[in-house]
């Protein structure tokens, strides 16, 4: 999944393990202009479907930008 927000690019994708919630989101935030990579965040928790370990890292990668850490 791909998404701007707030002058970055936001690319989440999920990995899958062998836990009863398997799917866990990986977020990787670009800069918007250069699409230079800025940082990646790896979340510890499972979800039941990729669908909603992405929807959640879209949140997570979002409340980053939002809180000021690039």
């Amino acid at each position: 999944m791909k998404e701007q927000y707030k002058g970055h690019v936001l690319r989440v994708t999920t990995e899958k393990d062998n836990g009863a919630y398997p799917w866990k989101p990986i977020c990787r935030i670009l800069d918007g202009a250069s699409r230079e990579f800025m940082k990646q965040l790896d979340w510890p928790l499972g979800y039941g479907t990729s669908v909603q370990a992405e929807k959640v890292g879209l949140m997570i990668s979002k409340k980053w930008i939002a809180a000021g850490k690039p």
